[in-house]
């Protein structure tokens, strides 16, 4: 579980590094902003030891929701710098929008792990 933390805290940090200086970011004509959760998603399922693809769910979709909402919260507070409004319906939108995206790339992960599992399987049979 530290390991999503340490993930979620990246993913959190290269947030804030788009919010203060989104020309650092200009390729892809502004869509890597969704690169970020999808990217996420796939590393907080690769970090996790688990073998059954139900045990990867709980974590991945705690995780999503807690990164996507923290992330989207800072990024109100940093690019409209309202201290008396914060539009909490607006941000809940978009961070919902972002933590599929995020148990979207979650899903993909799920994937590459299983066939790795699947390949290592493979390769202990054929050395027997």
């Amino acid at each position: 579980m530290k390991k999503i933390y340490l993930v979620s805290a990246i993913t959190i940090i290269l947030g804030f590094l788009f919010a203060i200086k989104p020309d650092w970011f200009k390729f892809l004509w502004g869509w890597q902003i969704l690169l970020l959760p999808l990217t996420a998603g796939i590393f907080m399922t690769l970090v996790q030891n688990e073998i059954k693809s139900y045990r990867f769910l709980p974590k991945l979709i705690i995780g999503s929701i807690l990164t996507s909402f923290i992330f989207i919260l800072l990024w109100q507070i940093i690019e409209y710098d309202y201290g008396d409004r914060l539009y909490i319906l607006e941000a809940s939108y978009t961070a919902l929008f972002l933590a599929g995206i995020c148990i979207f790339g979650g899903l993909i992960g799920i994937v590459i792990r299983g066939v790795t599992l699947l390949l290592d399987k493979r390769k202990s049979l054929n050395r027997i």
